[in-house]
């Protein structure tokens, strides 16, 4: 009796065990493509055993697409990677539907909501093995567009501020690499940033903002850059900016208002990315083809796009050429050596982009 009791313990404490090897899988990472299904982990906490792993996927209208099932392999103790050889002897079927068949051709998923269910079976006993499941709504990447730097513009600030558009949908743990390289004659810009040493290559970057490394040399007047900017996770990448290129070359484009020794700026000049430092007071000079109206702008941080600095006042625009002047230092949110960003709606609807470093006028 007593025998047989323990033969039941023991029983129970194999099964309790078995039912301990768990599946990590991270669908936004891995869900996208046929071979991610495979980059799944098993955490084992016992001793070495053998299995095999069937991954079924099932979409909510089309019903299961992909049936996958794995040669058997040894998951040892602790996380294990499943096995190349496993990988390459893995059978795939397909749903013979439309879907079915476009995933077959692309070996991608489309848009659609998602069940990734792994069924790990020990090959040395006939228990079975839960089901782990894990849903998700699979989205496309929106198209991750670079910003500033504008593509093919010419620049006066030797250390730009480089924005670009977030990953979306966001990824949880994601960050971006920003490799700039320098476009030397006769080479294309995607040449120069496969080719050429970068002067930037910065990685671990989780917002979409890069204030000029203050260690990296600063750019030279006359010199063509090329820039490009990866998210990733882990070693995946998830997502690809196209490479834009620029020139390093200040131009001097002054005018002075009448009747006075003042110099502004003009408008359409800073939105060609030359660099503005504003000493206590900002000038610069605009056109108005139309009747008398305000002003339509907003000023924020470089590294805030979505800030918005309070206070900067009205504006009203006659017709004409107009000469502006906004008294920063009176307005006191402005930081001593910070670059800002003004968006200001011309008459005619375009938006343009002014970049500026603030700078504290000394008593």
């Amino acid at each position: 009796m007593m025998r047989a009791f323990f033969t039941f313990l023991s029983l129970c404490f194999c099964l309790s065990v078995s039912a301990q090897v768990t599946v990590n899988f991270i669908p936004e990472l891995n869900g996208r493509n046929v071979q991610g299904l495979l980059g799944f982990q098993l955490i084992n906490p016992n001793g070495p055993v053998r299995v095999r792993a069937t991954i079924i996927v099932s979409e909510r209208v089309a019903g299961t697409v992909i049936r996958i099932r794995t040669p058997e392999f040894t998951a040892a103790p602790g996380n294990n990677t499943i096995p190349e050889a496993a990988v390459t002897g893995a059978s795939v079927e397909f749903s013979a539907d439309k879907t079915g068949n476009m995933i077959a051709r692309t070996r991608m998923l489309p848009q659609g909501d998602y069940d990734y269910c792994y069924n790990i079976r020990s090959v040395n006993s006939d228990m079975p093995a839960e089901d782990q499941c894990f849903a998700y709504t699979l989205e496309p990447f929106a198209d991750m567009n670079l910003i500033e730097p504008y593509n093919r513009d010419t620049i006066c600030d030797k250390r730009p501020v480089m924005t670009w558009q977030p990953l979306l949908p966001a990824v949880p743990g994601a960050s971006y690499q920003l490799v700039l390289s320098e476009v030397k004659k006769g080479q294309s810009p995607t040449e120069a940033l496969n080719y050429n040493l970068p002067v930037l290559n910065q990685r671990d970057l989780f917002a979409p903002v890069l204030p000029y490394p203050a260690i990296a040399p600063e750019l030279v007047t006359g010199k063509k850059y090329a820039w490009q900017v990866t998210a990733y996770k882990e070693q995946t990448i998830l997502s690809r900016s196209e490479v834009w290129s620029f020139v390093m070359n200040c131009r001097d484009s002054v005018k002075k208002a009448p009747d006075s020794g003042e110099s502004y700026r003009d408008v359409e000049d800073l939105a060609r990315g030359n660099l503005y430092v504003a000493r206590g007071v900002l000038r610069f000079g605009i056109g108005n083809p139309y009747g008398e109206q305000p002003m339509k702008f907003r000023v924020h941080p470089a590294d805030d796009p979505s800030g918005n600095i309070k206070g900067m006042g009205e504006h009203q625009l006659k017709n004409g050429y107009n000469y502006v002047i906004i008294d920063l230092a009176e307005n006191g949110r402005f930081r001593d050596g910070k670059y800002y960003i003004m968006e200001i709606t011309l008459p005619n609807g375009v938006i343009r982009t002014l970049r500026f470093r603030y700078e504290e006028v000394k008593n």
